[in-house]
């Protein structure tokens, strides 16, 4: 079952903290969101681990060939044989639901805090309420139906029913547009590690993006794209950079000098890969002239025997300085979410320019698609390229667009109801209330 303790005790000893005292000072308060933070970097679906969704996903689809087999919890996703009673799933779902438990407790304790003051107290609320979409909107891409949880009730909770996905999206809404206006247009840092109100309209974005509100996606889409806080025309080698300004929200390492978990993952210098590569399929489907190829990829070797690696972060080692951080959300992907919503609308010239934008970066030339059709599938490829490895893409863009069996069909393990995850088997014994399991499983 999820973790539905309260996430801070309010009946613990006197040596220890109470939650009413926690949240009536401000430097507590911003300490108990800063956990959270910390908790979603280090553990659960957002982490730049292995355990994380980046890395899981890219190995359940065609991104990423595992090398590194007695790593099991990785391993079962790269066989897509991941199962009800598979541990590490539980494991997941348990992360994930704390987190999102941790973020209600903020909520309600600091909402009518007069102890608190407004302009904090709304900045508190507003990162609170984007964080819980964001892990929402992840647990529904993976399960389908999911239960989304909004109370500090622990009963409620214990019994919670499943939301179907469209439940889901208009929560999802909900606190997205909370968040809109509750953060300020500043960002509270120079880092970009805490959100404001355009990475708030970031995610409302993809939101909208998926539910098929296509309108609504290129609104919300063009709002951050035409924001001066962000430039999609940087050089590649920059783009993942710490202080890229094409970065809309990233995490902080945590510790100076830390750079990101990704990096420590993915970046190998001897053959064979220690850990996991990218797949041929994936090298072979870039154009030759891509950029991308030559600054986001990594070779090692020569010929056929040769290796590839993500290289979007490179720095697999602690420096001087932190250089790099794990990347959220960015504007690049905010061209492609336009322009897909654009393309579905018919609207193929608008679509065309957008999707232009991120291959002039990429010094390809224009678009080559004539029909609707065609620009929908170079739209996929073009996401293909631009988001590889990065938190789920690829595995979310092959259930949008329904091409999941065209492209997985080569893996031994690979099955169309597996497109989305079983729910894990101890949460339905625990809470009947999650029943009928996914088809399939």
């Amino acid at each position: 079952m999820y973790a539905c303790e309260p996430f801070l005790e309010t009946d613990l000893p006197n040596t220890q903290i109470t939650a009413e005292t926690v949240f009536a000072d401000e430097s507590t308060t911003n300490a108990t969101l800063l956990n959270v933070y910390a908790n979603l970097r280090e553990g659960g679906l957002l982490t730049g681990k292995d355990i994380g969704v980046g890395n899981l996903t890219a190995h359940y689809t065609d991104e990423l060939d595992l090398y590194l087999t007695s790593r099991a919890n990785v391993l079962v996703f790269y066989e897509n044989n991941v199962l009800p009673e598979t541990p590490f799933l539980e494991q997941l779902w348990e992360d994930s639901y704390s987190q999102i438990y941790a973020l209600n407790d903020i909520i309600a304790y600091t909402t009518n805090n007069d102890q608190l003051s407004k302009a904090f107290a709304l900045q508190i609320q507003g990162e609170a309420y984007f964080l819980r979409a964001l892990v929402h909107l992840y647990l529904q891409q993976l399960f389908g139906e999911v239960p989304y949880v909004t109370s500090t009730n622990y009963v409620e909770n214990t019994n919670i029913a499943k939301s179907s996905e469209e439940a889901v999206f208009e929560r999802l809404i909900h606190d997205l547009q909370m968040a809109k206006d509750l953060l300020p247009e500043a960002y509270p840092s120079a880092e970009r590690v805490r959100p404001n109100q355009a990475v708030a309209t970031a995610l409302l974005a993809r939101v909208y993006l998926y539910s098929g509100a296509w309108q609504q996606a290129i609104t919300q889409a063009s709002q951050v794209i035409e924001n001066p806080l962000y430039r999609v025309d940087l050089p590649l080698r920059e783009v993942f950079l710490k202080d890229s300004q094409a970065t809309l929200l990233q995490f902080s390492p945590g510790a100076e000098g830390a750079n990101t978990y990704e990096a420590a993952n993915y970046v190998f210098e001897s053959l064979p890969p220690p850990r996991t590569a990218l797949t041929s399929r994936l090298i072979t489907s870039f154009e030759e002239q891509d950029q991308r190829l030559q600054e986001w990829i990594g070779k090692v070797g020569t010929g056929e025997t040769a290796q590839y690696f993500p290289y979007k972060y490179q720095e697999n080692s602690n420096t001087a300085n932190t250089l790099e951080c794990s990347i959220v959300l960015r504007i690049g992907e905010q061209y492609l979410i336009r322009a897909e919503a654009q393309a579905r609308l018919g609207q193929l010239e608008a679509a065309a320019t957008d999707v232009n934008v991120i291959r002039t970066r990429a010094v390809l030339p224009e678009v080559a698609a004539n029909t609707q059709e065609q620009l929908l599938a170079a739209i996929l490829q073009e996401r293909r390229h631009e988001l590889f490895t990065e938190y789920g893409h690829r595995f979310f863009d092959l259930k949008r667009f329904d091409a999941a069996d065209a492209a997985l069909s080569y893996k031994n393990g690979w099955e169309s109801y597996k497109i989305r995850l079983p729910l894990p088997e101890a949460e339905l014994v625990l809470n009947p209330n999650l029943q009928p399991q996914n088809t399939g499983y």
